[in-house]
């Protein structure tokens, strides 16, 4: 198995996603491994999102319908899975979104208003368009995870993943922040 080894390209993203074709392909390589690697393994489990990278990179269509999507039968109901292909589309984009302009424009990301004139997309419509297209991901995983549990697909490992999180918080010793936390009053 390569790191480098890709479950989806330009052409295919362009089958879910408005992505424009340019020159930056060195870029869009870099966020759909970001995008693999962060966002899908921790769905998929190691072991599936491992044997998927090197069925792939051998040139085995083994999870053609793992990544393309299918029709299948579970319990005499027929359900479309959409595929893997679709969910990483949409984690890509948003990743593409919030970075894919750094080399990509001189001017950033643009908003066409009309023939000839743009004008800079601002953080937070660019940090919603994240999220949304996130949230599209998650919505279309859903969708697949289902399919590989009702299929019984091998290697993946049901167990819910959670996000490692933290917070953190400023230590103080002022007197006064101690008098507010313990009630104290001088």
């Amino acid at each position: 198995m390569s790191i480098t080894t890709k479950l989806i390209n330009r052409v295919q993203i362009q089958k879910y996603k408005q992505l424009s074709s340019s020159g930056y392909e060195a870029k869009l390589d870099q966020i759909i491994l970001d995008a693999q690697f962060i966002d899908l393994r921790p769905l998929l489990g190691e072991e599936l999102y491992n044997d998927l990278l090197n069925k792939v990179e051998d040139g085995s269509n083994q999870y053609d319908d793992l990544l393309d999507g299918s029709t299948y039968t579970y319990q005499n109901t027929t359900y479309n899975n959409y595929g893997l292909r679709v969910v990483l589309a949409n984690y890509i984009y948003a990743r593409w979104i919030m970075e894919g302009d750094v080399i990509d424009n001189p001017f950033g990301a643009t908003r066409k208003l009309n023939q000839g004139v743009s004008e800079p997309i601002s953080f937070q419509t660019k940090k919603q368009l994240d999220t949304d297209n996130k949230n599209s991901a998650y919505n279309y995983w859903l969708n697949v995870r289902a399919f590989i549990v009702r299929t019984g697909l091998p290697l993946y490992n049901v167990c819910r993943p959670q996000k490692n999180t933290f917070k953190i918080s400023k230590i103080s010793t002022s007197r006064n922040d101690y008098n507010y936390r313990y009630g104290k009053r001088y």
